[in-house]
């Protein structure tokens, strides 16, 4: 899986009496992108799963602030480093891709059970060819790709006959 994070900016939340800074986080996973907005006490939880199962990288501080632009880009620095050093893990830990809001189903399965890489689609419908094929004996050269198709909807085991 490839996973790229980064913090490209921040804006400030204003809910009625009450404001905050949220902090915008792009991520790329397996050829997607989506925008994500995280609040700083976010990170700080996300920190401190991490610190439990791997080793992390410094997490920038906490400093007491009245929006100020300075510290919030110097925040907004150091939480994109942070991430530069933890989003290369392989396979990123659980509680990164719950943080990130990735879907954990589709990036995690597991596949080494043989048995669970073996495909399980069977053929839905069968089509009579002669309704909807040409006659081969009026054609010169055989039709690629009717035959492409035959395969594709006929397993291996099993003979078409015209």
């Amino acid at each position: 899986m490839v996973l790229r994070v980064s913090i490209p900016s921040f804006r400030k939340v204003k809910e009625g009496e009450d404001s905050y800074t949220v902090f915008l986080v792009d991520v790329w996973i397996s050829g997607r992108h989506y925008t994500i907005e995280k609040r700083y006490s976010e990170f700080e939880e996300l920190h401190k799963q991490l610190k439990k199962v791997m080793k992390t990288p410094e997490f920038p501080p906490k400093k007491v602030l009245k929006w100020n632009t300075k510290i919030l880009e110097q925040r907004r620095l150091g939480l994109h480093a942070y991430f530069q050093g933890i989003v290369d893990q392989d396979p990123p830990p659980h509680s990164l891709l719950l943080f990130l809001e990735t879907d954990v189903l589709d990036h995690n399965m597991d596949f080494q059970d043989e048995e669970l890489q073996n495909s399980s689609h069977q053929p839905v419908i069968i089509l009579d060819a002669k309704v909807f094929l040409q006659d081969r004996q009026r054609a010169s050269l055989p039709d690629i790709v009717v035959e492409g198709v035959i395969q594709a909807l006929y397993s291996p085991g099993l003979q078409f006959t015209r």
